[in-house]
């Protein structure tokens, strides 16, 4: 039995919990708010076989990109592979991806991803590996067009909508679109204030621009919306402290 999720992906597991749980931790993952990790496990806990779950814990090792987290990827990666068809076919795919970052093609996994993106363009999960993947490799043009191919899927009704717009807000920045970036990543806080790496666009931004002082109080006064129990804090108050070394708050 297939369930979907909120956004319209086909989930092999009928377990209502499993799939409240498999909400809960791609929303975590997404915000970069703890903790994905326990919320899947105990998911898994449950529910051994829960193809999508071992697809999320995959994904989370992989985004890490530590050593250390080898052995979790390769523990899930291979249980989805030991599902076979109890597994669905993106699920299959994420395996797959997973299964060449393990091999050390890291290119080819990220171009996985991208596959799914492609065949399921509201696989939220999907899209930011793909987006922190095309980072990992400085492909800055794809971190622009992979968001501009699927957002035509997504809009305001769409669960997790404001993420891709901070994805999509992220690649127009590294590619220049200051204006176009600024505008989006503010619209993407607007509809989820809590979205650190959105907040990190338009830092991004002020600091190619020398807006120190904006910088200062743009990153100052949301701290408590990217700061708290967040994974990315320390990158977003590592850009407030430059600003404030750039301006020669030393």
């Amino acid at each position: 039995m297939t369930q979907t999720d909120r956004r319209g992906i086909a989930i092999s597991s009928a377990a209502p919990t499993s799939l409240e749980k498999l909400e809960q931790a791609t929303d975590l993952t997404a915000s970069y708010f703890v903790d994905p990790l326990a919320t899947i496990d105990a998911a898994l806990e449950a529910d051994p076989t829960f193809a999508a779950g071992h697809c999320l814990r995959a994904a989370l090792a992989l985004m890490s990109s530590e050593r250390g987290a080898l052995p979790i990827l390769e523990q899930s990666v291979s249980a989805v592979e030991a599902l076979g068809g109890r597994a669905n076919e993106r699920e299959r795919m994420h395996a797959a991806a997973g299964r060449a970052w393990l091999g050390g093609d890291f290119a080819r996994a990220i171009q996985l991803y991208g596959d799914i993106v492609v065949e399921y363009p509201r696989d939220l999960l999907a899209v930011q590996v793909a987006h922190v993947g095309d980072f990992f490799l400085g492909q800055s043009t794809l971190l622009r067009d992979r968001m501009a191919q699927v957002l035509p899927h997504w809009n305001e009704e769409v669960p997790g909508y404001g993420y891709v717009l901070g994805m999509y807000a992220f690649g127009l920045e590294e590619t220049a679109n200051y204006a176009g970036a600024e505008a989006t990543g503010r619209r993407a806080l607007e509809l989820n204030p809590r979205d650190p790496w959105a907040v990190h666009a338009v830092a991004h931004v002020m600091e190619m621009q020398d807006r120190q002082r904006d910088g200062i109080a743009w990153l100052g006064e949301g701290t408590a919306s990217w700061s708290e129990g967040s994974f990315f804090a320390v990158h977003n108050w590592w850009h407030l402290a430059l600003f404030h070394l750039e301006a020669g708050d030393t």
